[in-house]
């Protein structure tokens, strides 16, 4: 299963909205891009140290959630998606177009991604 980044900050932020909802270890082969590593680096800048903000990806990484590759499909299939769907920006994009390359559902809280049916979404707070 891929990974949106609410999912990672879950279980990375004792304090996060969602935490209370995601258990990683239950979550079969999880899974999310390169991109995340770097999307939580600015989601995070203000909020933890420089020493953790630059290190996050290894945080990921730690929790046994496999970051792969940001490939030039995933990016065509991110570039397509967001040619159809307005609302999607820039991480949207990349993220949905990462888990229609690998043939993965995206499991994520965002609102937008059910209405994207190029892409199976699974809502974290759903998952047993």
């Amino acid at each position: 299963m891929y990974l949106d980044l609410d999912v990672i900050l879950a279980e990375l932020k004792a304090d996060d909205w969602l935490a209370s909802d995601v258990d990683i270890d239950s979550i079969e082969d999880p899974k999310t891009s390169v991109a995340t590593g770097i999307e939580l680096q600015y989601v995070m800048e203000d909020v933890w140290d420089r020493h953790r903000v630059v290190r996050a990806h290894q945080e990921i990484t730690e929790k046994n959630i496999e970051l792969v590759p940001l490939t030039s499909d995933a990016l065509a299939a991110a570039a397509d998606l967001r040619a159809q769907y307005d609302a999607l920006n820039v991480f949207d994009g990349v993220h949905l177009g990462s888990a229609a390359v690998l043939d993965e559902p995206i499991v994520s809280t965002d609102t937008l991604f059910p209405e994207i049916s190029e892409v199976e979404h699974i809502d974290p707070r759903n998952l047993e």
